[in-house]
């Protein structure tokens, strides 16, 4: 019988990276010494000046939903379009000057071989691979914006005009980086500043993932449950995902408050339970996508703007779901049909793990989301 070494295993499971050391130190760096790299990034702009002046926003694209909807499958497809600019997983040592960054890069051969992400989902991800990034900006111009004891809705009032002028000339930046005219991102974030972004660009486009709850649940207590352990064993991952604004997991997890403090303090008892655990996660999962429902009716640019992406079509029906999001964004198919093709084959539904919930657990789950998916859909709650 062969011997089974469970130190071996414990190490692959929880592997980390050799180069994300030197890369979570790089990252802490300019985190911390935020008016060097805004100096830097100044100095970047200085010189693309003339570029930048010559380019014009033109209907960005930005993908939302709560973590763990898709929203990763979809920003990795966009990216590959050739009239799509995107932040890359490289951009997350220094953000604020793309420019810079992506030439020092280039001069190295660091991170090109493809290795599974953290999230062990099966995506395998080089430096150049696209990622949500651009919540490293926001939360350092929104200082509050991560407290979960008090709103993070940026709505229409809300100014900050640094941000502003700052933002638009880091994505001008990415776009003459990568030689592209239209810019993508994923942020589940997005989802609280919805009136904001749509004062910024008026004639952006929402890409709005919504999941099975039963599903989404499942992977978002799995995810939970991996990152907890992760930090445990590396416990550096805590700070990095706090650097990068990543909060959606582990043991600082945030919950985002769409204004809705009393019932954040609900569900954070409810996780308190192990009896009401999967109880709190639906609740969660309700909070977002009611808020999101109520904001589809009560913002007619913002429901202009909106392609409701339903997970389950995208891997049931791919080429029809792909059709609609390059005519909602605007993007050529002339130029996407090989990527297409690929994306038709290779879609499905996850198979590296299942729910596996009770009875009971089924029950809540089903009870408490059902008025809310009657809001955007008509989901068969005993498919997985």
């Amino acid at each position: 019988m062969k011997k089974i070494n469970k130190s071996s295993e414990i190490k692959q499971k929880f592997y980390f990276p050799l180069m994300g050391y030197p890369g979570y130190a790089i990252a802490k760096f300019f985190d911390k010494f935020r008016s060097v790299s805004l100096l830097l990034a100044k100095l970047e702009t200085i010189t693309l000046r003339k570029e930048i002046n010559k380019i014009k926003i033109d209907r960005p694209i930005y993908i939302t939903g709560l973590v763990r909807s898709g929203t990763t499958i979809i920003l990795e497809m966009l990216s590959k379009h050739p009239d799509i600019a995107s932040h890359r997983y490289k951009h997350m040592l220094a953000p604020y000057f793309p420019h810079l960054l992506s030439f020092i890069a280039s001069k190295t051969n660091i991170y090109l071989k493809p290795v599974e992400r953290l999230h062990k989902d099966g995506i395998f991800v080089t430096r150049e691979s696209p990622e949500a990034v651009e919540e490293m900006l926001w939360q350092k111009f929104f200082i509050n914006i991560h407290d979960e004891n008090q709103s993070n809705i940026l709505d229409k009032n809300v100014s900050n005009e640094k941000f502003d002028s700052f933002y638009r000339d880091h994505i001008r930046k990415l776009m003459i980086n990568q030689n592209s005219y239209r810019y993508l991102a994923k942020n589940n974030y997005n989802i609280t500043r919805i009136e904001y972004l749509l004062r910024l660009f008026p004639d952006l486009r929402f890409l709005l993932v919504i999941r099975n709850p039963i599903n989404h649940v499942a992977s978002l207590i799995k995810q939970t449950k991996l990152f907890i352990e992760l930090e445990h064993f590396n416990p550096l991952i805590i700070d990095w995902s706090m650097i990068i604004g990543h909060h959606e997991f582990g043991h600082n997890r945030v919950c985002i408050n769409v204004d809705n403090t009393d019932e954040i303090q609900r569900i954070r008892k409810f996780w308190q339970n192990k009896k009401t655990y999967v109880k709190g996660w639906a609740h969660y999962w309700c909070s977002i996508y009611d808020f999101i429902a109520k904001s589809l009716d009560n913002n007619k640019k913002f429901k202009e703007a909106t392609l409701i992406v339903k997970y389950e079509d995208l891997c049931r029906a791919p080429g029809k779901i792909i059709d609609e999001i390059l005519a909602h964004t605007e993007l050529p198919l002339k130029k996407f049909e090989n990527i297409k093709k690929y994306y038709i084959k290779h879609l499905k539904n996850p198979t590296y793990y299942t729910p596996n919930f009770s009875k009971q657990e089924l029950s809540d789950i089903s009870e408490i989301t059902k008025s809310t998916l009657v809001r955007y859909m008509n989901i068969d709650l005993k498919k997985n």
